[in-house]
């Protein structure tokens, strides 16, 4: 048996999501299910807290891009992200490499715009 690709899993997991049954009295949505283009953001969904479903995790609403990064990046990245996790203690979401490198692209974005605003760039 090929082995499946996390993508694919979540696709099917997803769309099983969008094919079940509404809950008696569920609100309908509005706007039909459409095919997600290569990186292009899955569409927006409603919240479906309070109507007895899982909520999309979070990730499925970013844009995927890949990044190369050096080994020694890696290993960084790793270490930090286990160390927040087992500091955090279990509460609130997950931290992974993914998540650290998210928050240093705002972080970058964020300076840049800082230095734009001041003239210096």
């Amino acid at each position: 048996m090929k082995r499946r690709r996390l993508a694919e899993l979540v696709r099917e997991e997803a769309g099983a999501l969008r094919e079940a049954p509404p809950e008696v009295g569920a609100l309908e949505e509005a706007s039909t299910p459409r095919e997600e283009k290569p990186g292009e953001a899955p569409p927006a969904q409603a919240s479906p807290e309070g109507r007895g479903e899982r909520p999309f995790p979070p990730y499925l609403t970013y844009v995927r891009k890949e990044c190369r990064l050096r080994p020694d990046q890696l290993d960084a990245l790793t270490a930090l992200a286990r160390r927040l996790n087992r500091e955090r203690k279990g509460k609130g979401e997950r931290i992974t490499e993914n998540t650290l490198i998210r928050w240093a692209v705002d972080l970058l974005l964020e300076k840049l715009a800082q230095e734009k605003g001041l003239g210096m760039g």
